[in-house]
């Protein structure tokens, strides 16, 4: 009987260290969670609570060789709703549809869709996101943002490009160095319980956006203006389809000027010539005709130089020793070239006139003398 209560006594025993063994085993592990890996549980958890908005980076700033803006941006705002928070869906279907100019089909499809976030609409005037703003409906955000926009519209329009929807380059400079101008977006985090309804008394974390970087230009805007008119007035004189004019600083080659008319509105880059009649287009058509109408035919087609490259030849002829300013030369208005007569410009001939003269008339027979 003795020995049978000593046995039970024995197991009670290791059973009570055995367990106390696990139990400090198991607080030990819990201490090492709560204290040493306590940052890495609560970014966890943090993350399973947390609903996040973008916000768009200030795109960086155009600016041309008088240190003028040519591409900067405005305060827009995104629309957007948040199913789980939605408390009255079809007031918030009426709202949008009416103050945003939507079909209530459209806007009810996006109310509806079960999702973290739906975009309902972005690039809205801050007039219109205030006045939404203040209607405090749940489940509704209004964020502002930026969208691009060019203070002089049309002028150098091929040689600067536009933004999309998403302010990411398309074509010209804005695409060129999209790299340099986009800058870092932001976001806002908002934490919420398990249906993603928000937590009130948490309140929200914002991480600010990086603005992108300015991009400085050698164009000069005033230069830019006098090409581009020379260019519409020599298109209407001459009933041309296209003029390309381009002003280059012949010290350096920096471009000061590149006109390619008709130009088009940087500000609603879609929006294809009035005269143009697009009724019962297709989309690739009017696609087509959009690549055509944004095409910089300076720099994307080819042509015979003409008399642009008698610069090569004075040039070359000057370094050469072959000609100098002072050498005189008579133009009659053609010269025969072993058995063709090739004529001047001027029919009728320039006359006597030296290098210099020659070249300010861009005489064709000093040329191919």
């Amino acid at each position: 009987m003795t020995k049978n209560k000593t046995c039970n006594r024995k197991k009670i025993v290791s059973a009570f260290f055995g367990c106390l063994f696990v139990l400090l085993a198991l607080g030990g592990r819990l201490a090492y969670l709560m204290v040493f890996q306590s940052d890495y549980y609560s970014e966890k958890a943090r993350e399973l609570h947390e609903r996040e908005r973008s916000i768009k980076a200030a795109r960086g700033r155009i600016l041309d060789a008088n240190g003028t803006v040519i591409a900067d941006n405005k305060t827009v705002c995104t629309i957007s709703v948040i199913h789980n928070q939605i408390k009255e869906p079809d007031r918030i279907v009426e709202v949008l549809s009416k103050e945003l100019g939507l079909s209530e089909d459209f806007v009810r499809k996006r109310v509806e869709k079960y999702s973290s976030i739906e975009r309902i609409k972005s690039n809205v005037d801050k007039e219109k996101g205030d006045a939404i703003r203040a209607y405090n409906l749940e489940g509704v955000k209004v964020d502002e943002d930026y969208k691009r926009y060019y203070p002089y519209d049309s002028l150098a329009s091929k040689v600067l490009g536009f933004t999309g929807g998403d302010n990411q380059g398309i074509i010209g400079l804005e695409v060129k160095y999209e790299e340099y101008l986009k800058g870092e977006e932001g976001m806002i985090l908002t934490v919420t319980d398990a249906r993603g309804v928000e937590i009130d008394e948490a309140g929200e974390e914002r991480i600010e956006p990086k603005a992108g970087n300015d991009l400085y230009i050698s164009l000069d805007m005033n230069i830019q203006s006098y090409a581009t008119q020379l260019a519409k007035q020599v298109m209407e004189t001459k009933q041309a389809d296209r003029v390309s004019i381009l002003v280059m600083n012949p010290q350096n080659g920096e471009i000061m000027a590149m006109a390619d008319v008709p130009e088009f509105d940087l500000n609603h880059p879609y929006d294809l010539p009035e005269e143009l009649d697009t009724d019962g287009l297709s989309e690739e058509k009017k696609q087509e005709l959009l690549n055509q109408m944004w095409r910089n035919g300076c720099i994307n087609d080819t042509y015979e130089p003409g008399s642009t490259f008698k610069i090569i030849t004075a040039a070359a002829g000057l370094e050469g020793g072959v000609v100098t300013p002072q050498d005189q030369f008579s133009c009659p208005g053609y010269i025969m070239v072993e058995d063709r007569r090739i004529r001047c410009h001027k029919t009728t001939g320039h006359g006597a006139e030296n290098f210099i003269q020659a070249t300010m008339n861009s005489c064709n027979l000093v040329f191919m003398k």
